[in-house]
């Protein structure tokens, strides 16, 4: 009798961490992402700056952006997938005007982004100006309507 009681025990309890991790994963997922991202040993050499530099300078690459937004984010993580939503939306009312790019830190080949970026939390926001100057940053969601105003206060007209 005992022992039937502490298999019921160990399965009700089994049962419990498996529901506690499986609605968990997706901060579990972030958390681990941060992680990386906070103790990451990647070196970022002259010639990536010079290229991430070189990406979002509007002025030199002749593009009309008033601005860039860069988002950094992560898969399966839930405010980035929500900003994902934001994005698409800001996309539709800017149009040509702000210059959108998205990349997902949590692939390796993308951890070089985030460590010239000096990110150590996702989801994170960036924007820039003509010449590449980094005039607001956050980090965590941000609705459409707040992001909007922030791109307003910069300056940008909607199309």
């Amino acid at each position: 009798m005992k022992n039937k009681k502490l298999n019921i025990a160990f399965i009700i309890l089994m049962v419990t961490v498996f529901l506690v991790l499986f609605f968990a994963k997706d901060k579990l997922n972030c958390f681990v992402t941060n992680y990386h991202l906070r103790n990451n040993n990647i070196v970022v050499s002259q010639s990536d700056s010079i290229r991430f530099f070189k990406q979002f300078n509007n002025s030199s690459n002749n593009n009309n952006f008033d601005l860039s937004l860069v988002e950094l984010g992560g898969f399966g993580c839930k405010p980035c997938i929500r900003m994902d939503t934001v994005l698409m939306e800001i996309k539709n009312i800017y149009k040509e005007r702000v210059n959108i790019k998205v990349y997902r830190v949590t692939d390796k080949e993308n951890r070089k982004i985030a460590k010239y970026f000096g990110i150590s939390a996702i989801p994170t926001q960036i924007i820039m100006d003509k010449n590449s100057k980094e005039v607001f940053r956050h980090t965590g969601f941000l609705s459409t309507e707040e992001l909007n105003k922030i791109l307003t206060q910069k300056g940008v007209k909607q199309q």
